[in-house]
């Protein structure tokens, strides 16, 4: 299991290219190789967990652009009021101070693990002379060095490309180009170097293989199809890829599963849609305070803008701040099994709530929202440890924020059927398999089996635009909140513009309008441009 603390990565460039803090030795045998790829996972997890005392993790931050997440909770309101709540999509100060707090922290998160993975590759210069568990390794790292470089190039633009431990002040970022070959060239070396499916990964089920490789270069090849390079023949490669992977389903031993709450509940854990995730410690094994990552959240109203009204007569009721959905897309998002579990609808009323004075003590379910209310993301909480009131306040701090699960979904299954469906429409090959791959997912919504017609399936004879658009659709409600999910969907497809007729106008938060295309990507941090200038766009 990779253990992961709260741990703050808060690095500048400076640090991140300081020797001392880079170097981690000669590997001389298998087990130190292991050992310092744990540390890069470590790194990796720590960068997914990375705080700030503004409360949000850094590697969300961007996602808070699209309009499944919304980035101000009833934290936000019982400091600040609720001026965003009808400020018509305008920056107030606070939120200008969060932006540019925050916008630097992915970039101080990844490049980290970066160089951590370069401390390895570059040990390793004939990979053909390594026994194959040795290679298996080095195809892990090579897979989380592209993930980390393909997630800033999407966040930043153009960025330094850096694969080796030099230190250079005078690195110009590369180009769009150079830096997609750059992570196509490793996802394939990883490709070559993974064990060939789940069972056989250095943990099984945990770590990547052959089959996550494929995956990636299907979700490489998407992205690179779309903005800003748009070289629309890469959606053919898009489609080859993750068709090969679902071909291959069996024997790289991945599926959907049955039931979308196995996504998220304790006893499906390990699962075969974990394409590429991040395991975190489990607090019901844990002992120690510090450890524990488990917040079961609930629903913040605008009338009461402190804590959440409680999920179950038993639940302390902690707090929530700023994982919530954005009130449109929460009264878009097709009602039925799926919203169930990726919502808190259901929640419990107290019989001393002053709120709602006219609903009995007891269960209430929530259809539709006005605005500035807050429902949590209940998948991420789904099957939780729900720690006493006390003994959470003992260790969180106001700002604090958690994942309410012991892992974090990056890629699954799911994302491959549906990339799979949407490039076979956009490279024009439209077909059978195309319907098919998206109609699991829908059948799976709404909670009957996959393999069989239903009236949840799309309608046959669809244009290909009509198809691919509702795939798009698809997989914002299917990877609603998730990091790989909706904003780089929005970029990739330009129609980031769109927001400001999704959103609703009085939610507040990010962006804000007018959002000219130049604010798409984030600078990179000032810090860093001082240092180097060749950084500055």
């Amino acid at each position: 299991m990779l253990v992961c603390f709260f741990g703050i990565l808060c690095t500048g460039c400076e640090e991140i290219f300081h020797p001392e803090e880079t170097s981690i030795g000669i590997i001389d045998n298998y087990n130190e190789l292991v050992s310092a790829a744990e540390g890069v996972y470590g790194k990796l997890a720590a960068a997914i967990n990375y705080t700030s005392n503004i409360g949000i993790g850094s590697f969300l931050f961007p996602n808070l652009y699209g309009d499944d997440i919304n980035s101000c909770g009833a934290s936000y309101y019982t400091y600040y009021g609720n001026s965003n709540c009808s400020g018509g999509g305008t920056r107030n100060d606070f939120e200008v101070y969060v932006y540019n707090y925050l916008k630097d922290n992915l970039w101080k998160a990844l490049y980290p693990v970066i160089v951590s993975a370069n401390n390895i590759i570059v040990q390793y210069d004939d990979l053909s002379a390594l026994d194959q568990q040795s290679r298996n390794v080095l195809g892990e790292i090579y897979l989380i060095r592209a993930y980390c470089i393909f997630r800033l190039t999407r966040t930043y633009g153009q960025i330094p490309l850096i694969d080796d431990i030099e230190i250079d002040f005078s690195l110009e970022s590369a180009s769009l180009v150079e830096i997609y070959e750059f992570v196509e060239n490793d996802l394939k070396k990883a490709r070559s170097l993974l064990p060939e499916n789940a069972s056989l990964a250095r943990k099984p089920y945990m770590t990547p293989h052959r089959g996550v490789a494929k995956a990636l270069l299907a979700e490489l090849y998407l992205n690179w199809a779309g903005y800003p390079l748009k070289e629309n023949e890469k959606y053919n490669l898009a489609a080859k890829e993750a068709g090969e992977v679902i071909d291959s389903a069996n024997f790289f031993q991945l599926d959907l599963n049955a039931d979308f709450a196995y996504l998220w509940d304790r006893e499906h854990r390990l699962n075969p849609e974990s394409l590429f995730c991040i395991y975190f410690a489990d607090p019901a094994d844990s002992y120690n305070l510090e450890e524990i990552n488990y917040a079961y959240l609930g629903y913040a109203d605008n009338d009461y803008n402190y804590y959440m009204l409680l999920t179950g007569p038993e639940s302390p009721g902690l707090r929530l701040f700023f994982f919530s959905s954005e009130v449109n897309f929460f009264n878009n998002f097709p009602a039925g099994y799926r919203k169930e579990i990726t919502f808190f609808q259901t929640i419990y009323v107290p019989n001393d709530y002053p709120y709602y004075p006219q609903i009995d003590t007891g269960f209430i379910t929530i259809n539709a929202i006005d605005i500035c209310n807050r429902p949590a993301y209940r998948k991420f909480y789904y099957d939780p440890v729900i720690l006493p009131y006390e003994q959470f306040n003992a260790y969180s701090l106001w700002f604090d924020y958690y994942f309410g699960d012991t892992k974090m979904y990056i890629y699954r299954f799911a994302h491959t059927l549906l990339t799979y469906a949407e490039a076979k429409a956009r490279s024009g090959q439209l077909d059978a398999s195309a319907y098919e791959a998206v109609n699991r997912i829908r059948r799976r919504a709404n909670n009957v089996d996959q393999f069989t017609t239903s009236i949840y399936d799309l309608s046959p004879g669809l244009s290909q635009e009509a198809f691919a658009d509702s795939v798009v659709c698809e997989r914002a409600w299917e990877l609603a909140g998730e990091p790989e999910g909706r904003w780089f969907d929005l970029v990739r497809l330009e129609k980031v513009a769109d927001l400001e007729n999704i959103r609703h106008p009085q939610e507040g938060g990010p962006p804000w309008f007018p959002f000219p295309e130049e604010e798409w990507f984030f600078p990179a941090p000032a810090e860093d441009i001082l240092l180097n200038p060749n950084l500055e766009k």
